[in-house]
C-alpha cells in the first residue's frame, strides 16, 4: 500500500467567494494528470456548527459561475505547468502558495 503524501490529499487549487468555493482535484493516470472539481457552499445548521453541501441556492448561482470559470482557467494553467516541465513548474506554485497565505 503507497503511503499518501498530505499534499497528495488536498486540491491543487481552491477558490471562494463568500460561502461558495470551488477545488480543484489532480489524479495523476498513465495517460497523465486528470482534473476534477468539487463545488461547496458553507452553512450552519440548526446548532450553530458549520456544514457543507454541494446545493447551491439561485441567489449564489452566479458567484458559482464565477468560480467554475476560475477552476476552468486553473487547469489551463496546471496542463501548461505539466508540458512546461518540473523546472519551470516550480517558481509558479510558490507564487500561488504565497499569494493563498
Amino acid at each position: 500500500m503507497s503511503q499518501e503524501r498530505e499534499e497528495d490529499r488536498r486540491p491543487k487549487v481552491r477558490h471562494r467567494d463568500g460561502l461558495v468555493e470551488v477545488a480543484v482535484w489532480e489524479r495523476e493516470t498513465d495517460k497523465g494528470p486528470v482534473y476534477n472539481t468539487e463545488r461547496t457552499r458553507s452553512y450552519r445548521d440548526e446548532d450553530g456548527k458549520w456544514q457543507k453541501t454541494h446545493s447551491i441556492p439561485e441567489r449564489d448561482l452566479l458567484k458559482a459561475a464565477r468560480l467554475d470559470q476560475k477552476a476552468y482557467e486553473s487547469i489551463a494553467r496546471l496542463r501548461q505547468q505539466a508540458q512546461d516541465g518540473p523546472e519551470k513548474r516550480e517558481p509558479r506554485r510558490r507564487q500561488r502558495d504565497e499569494r493563498e497565505r
